[in-house]
């Protein structure tokens, strides 16, 4: 095969099936390598430069017939394909450079095998061309699992190199047995690859990089909070993070997954301290007084009870979530001041780490006066009804800060406020509008509205954000936590108390906060999600949604505990349990005595179904010429010989023509014939032959 473009590949029997099947069947080979390129280039859509993905599937759309009828012949003239060849690739090597500011770089070592292979679908004219193309987007797909290696990732691979193989197999046949062959290659791969990953030593993961070209993901929870942020978050079933716990699980009412404490406000937006709070590692000894004095009131910190691992999701962000007040000792883990979670770096793939509830302990017993003053902080103007109504109220309960709390808890549930994930817009008083006008708003409105009046009457406060609840997962143990339990709550500080959690939105919506999202949705339904029509809408969408995702990520999680956390210490703990191994010589050794069983049983499968299976008669005829072969290696029948022909050459030799006479007839009426009794005639041909065999042996 010279020309590639020119090969069909299709098989043309008449009759043939139109099934869908059969319909991919009937594909060149040409054909199958452009579209196992798609299912290379487009999952590389998020990770890689967007003017390296245009200009990739340009090359490869301009390759399909459909599109080339319409495009000018001399455009495909060998001169004018090695001119965008060499062209296109210098620039996109330029861009490159341009894009990601190095040479070196695991996300450049990807995008230039992508390049490569794309370039060279420009001089697809041979069967060593189209070769070289699949081969390079093997290792393309493969670069995928650098980036991340969940269960999506997984299933878009094992697609992609489906494709590829089956685009490999169309070069080599005829288009008939490409399923067949496609079957025993991955038959095969299945028994083998379970076989290494139970028993090859596991390795530290070589591909958790960042890559530089890459957008990252980005969690819920931002570094800022202003109105309407967390209301469209809200209608997202996605997984934030996973929960073990190790002792029993607290009331859904109790689960308030901090991360992030806001006490800058202008007024419009929540945004983290101008001065980054303290911060404390695990390995470093100097434990400061904000930390030491909460500990002091528990007498276990560690109590395997109190303490529970989170699963994270991917976020792109360096904080992290744990239950009021969280304490971790999580090598790269820090605690902050203001008891949040910090990671040393943004969380670019799935991450596992242990975490321990500090419970009935006072925090922030001491509140020095620049943090006094930064919880008091508010615009000098703006909101003045707000301000008026708080100082009128403050002053009526006799400026005692828990009784001016209680006093708005009774006040908001005496009006009208309600609990939607569709409020209103609200402009540049946005307190004042909350309170007194729209009195409709999510959990963002209630904190930063309770905070604001705190603050207005010199009782320091600030908001936290994070989760709040989740619910149970399919399997019955674990605890899932999304993105619709995204939340936020106000902490106020209490002279001799220290820091005391109030959450504003219970006052207007206990449901949400006892029971979750989820079945806050259930209940409500559609009216959660606005008015007619649209909300109905959204709420039918939200359902099936929910649903799917659901499985999905029991899967997922699954998935990363069993396969991708199948590390070094599971690996020998199962080995031990399972197949008491004890050292890694032994479990090389089951690796290879398993290996080795496996392939002998496929060898022998492969004889077994590619064995010369004979028709009953020739097999007599064959055991025929293989006795008088071994007196007379001349009277033996050639594999081209007929075995009429055979029988009549042989005669002279054999000296008993009546006999081969007899033979030759029953032969032909066996296996020629019609209605006869093939099992009766091969007996008496059985018998004929035995008797020349028997007279042949005694001469």
């Amino acid at each position: 095969m010279k020309n590639l473009n020119k090969t069909s590949y299709q098989n043309t029997n008449a009759g043939e099936k139109t099934g869908l099947f059969h319909k991919f069947r009937h594909i060149s080979a040409y054909q199958w390598v452009l579209i196992s390129q798609l299912f290379v280039v487009i999952p590389h859509v998020k990770n890689l430069p967007t003017w390296l993905v245009v200009y990739a599937l340009a090359i490869i759309f301009m390759q399909f017939n459909v599109v080339r009828q319409f495009l000018p012949k001399k455009l495909y003239e060998v001169r004018t394909m090695r001119f965008i060849q060499y062209t296109g690739f210098l620039a996109s090597l330029a861009g490159l450079y341009l894009t990601y500011r190095t040479a070196i770089g695991l996300d450049v070592a990807i995008a230039f095998l992508l390049l490569c292979a794309v370039s060279k679908l420009l001089e697809l004219y041979t069967r060593r061309d189209a070769y070289v193309v699949l081969s390079l987007s093997m290792f393309v797909l493969a670069g995928l699992f650098l980036i991340e290696q969940d269960l999506l990732t997984t299933l878009i691979v094992a697609i992609g190199t489906m494709v590829t193989l089956f685009a490999m197999i169309g070069m080599n046949d005829d288009g008939t047995g490409r399923y067949r062959t496609i079957g025993l290659l991955i038959g095969q791969a299945i028994p083998l690859t379970i076989v290494i990953f139970l028993f090859f030593p596991r390795l530290p993961p070589l591909w958790a990089v960042h890559l530089s070209g890459q957008k990252q993901a980005t969690t819920g929870i931002s570094d800022s909070m202003s109105p309407g942020d967390f209301a469209n978050l809200s209608q997202s079933t996605e997984l934030a993070f996973r929960v073990e716990f190790n002792g029993q699980r607290p009331r859904r009412g109790d689960m308030y997954w901090r991360a992030l404490v806001f006490t800058n406000f202008d007024g419009t937006t929540w945004r983290l301290s101008k001065i980054p709070p303290d911060i404390w590692f695990s390995r470093r000894n100097n434990m400061q007084t904000w930390l030491s004095e909460p500990l002091s009131h528990v007498k276990n910190v560690k109590d395997p009870k109190n303490s529970y691992k989170i699963i994270l999701e991917k976020t792109g962000q360096p904080w992290l979530f744990g239950l009021d007040y969280p304490y971790a000792e999580q090598r790269g883990i820090g605690l902050t001041s203001d008891f949040t979670l910090r990671y040393w770096t943004d969380i670019d793939q799935r991450l596992t780490y242990n975490v321990h509830q500090i419970k009935n302990a006072p925090i922030g017993l001491t509140l020095s006066e620049r943090e006094r003053q930064e919880n008091l902080q508010l615009p000098s103007t703006g909101n003045e009804q707000a301000r008026q109504f708080a100082k009128q109220m403050y002053e009526k309960v006799g400026r005692n800060p828990i009784a001016f709390a209680s006093s708005l808890e009774q006040w908001i549930r005496s009006q009208q406020f309600r609990y939607t994930l569709s409020p209103p817009a609200l402009q540049q008083n946005r307190v004042d509008e909350f309170l007194f006008g729209s009195k409709a708003g999510f959990c963002e409105h209630y904190s930063s509205s309770f905070t604001f009046l705190m603050r207005s009457v010199g009782v320091p406060a600030r908001v936290v954000t994070g989760y709040q609840g989740g619910e149970l997962g399919r399997d019955g143990q674990s605890w899932e936590v999304r993105q619709m339990d995204a939340h936020a709550w106000t902490e106020i500080w209490v002279e001799n108390t220290g820091w005391v959690r109030i959450d504003p939105t219970a006052f207007v919506s206990p449901d949400r906060v006892e029971q979750g999202m989820n079945n806050l949705t259930q209940t409500a339904g559609s009216q959660m999600f606005g008015d007619g029509l649209v909300g109905q809408l959204s709420y039918q969408q939200f359902q099936m949604l929910q649903q799917a995702r659901r499985l999905f990520d029991q899967a997922s999680y699954y998935w990363q505990r069993d396969v991708v956390g199948f590390d070094q210490e599971n690996q020998k703990n199962s080995l031990a349990q399972w197949f008491n191994i004890q050292s890694v010589y032994q479990q090389i050794m089951y690796m290879f005595v398993i290996v080795i069983i496996l392939v002998s049983v496929l060898a022998l499968w492969l004889w077994y179904k590619r064995r010369k299976v004979w028709d009953k008669t020739d097999l007599i005829m064959v055991q025929l010429s293989n006795r008088l072969a071994k007196n007379d290696k001349s009277l033996a029948r050639n594999d081209s010989e007929g075995v009429l022909n055979w029988l009549q050459r042989i005669r002279p030799q054999v000296n008993d023509e009546q006999s081969l006479t007899k033979i030759a007839e029953m032969y032909r009426k066996t296996r020629y014939g019609k209605n006869s009794d093939i099992d009766e005639n091969n007996h008496a041909l059985k018998k004929l032959t035995n008797a020349i065999k028997i007279r042949v042996t005694t001469e």
